[in-house]
């Protein structure tokens, strides 16, 4: 909430600051040298409210999560000039819903209704996840 409020107050500061200072104070400066300084000098305490801002945001660690349920299939999307890539479906113990996963290269593809439990990021419990990603298999049943 702090953090919110120095960043909004440093987006409006950098913005009402320079235009503050070039209406009242530059026809007064007579050096042409201290006028463009001035200009500069307003930009700074919009700066260091939102750096301030920038270091009191929490940071936020990726929680990890383990799920099981049976694997459905593989389906593969086309995207732009003919770049593919694949999610791997899976049907939810937990819920019965079927849920679409990115998944690691590297771990060894599945068969098709097979019991599987894994660790995943999960884009519900982690918020700057725009997709659920399958880390590592932890057991076959």
């Amino acid at each position: 909430m702090m953090s919110d409020l120095l960043l909004l107050l440093g987006l409006i500061s950098i913005v009402a600051l320079p235009i503050f200072a070039h209406l009242f104070f530059y026809d007064k400066i007579q050096n042409k040298d201290n006028q463009k300084i001035l200009s500069f000098l307003s930009l700074i305490p919009g700066i260091v409210l939102m750096c301030g801002a920038s270091f009191l945001s929490p940071t936020q660690t990726p929680i990890k999560s383990v799920e099981c349920g049976v694997v459905k299939q593989y389906k593969t999307y086309k995207i732009r000039h003919r770049s593919t890539f694949e999610r791997l479906a899976v049907v939810m113990d937990s819920s019965g819903y079927i849920r679409y996963f990115d998944f690691d290269e590297t771990l060894p593809r599945l068969q098709s209704k097979q019991h599987v439990c894994f660790e995943l990021y999960d884009r519900f419990k982690n918020k700057g996840l725009s997709e659920s990603r399958i880390v590592k298999i932890i057991s076959d049943k």
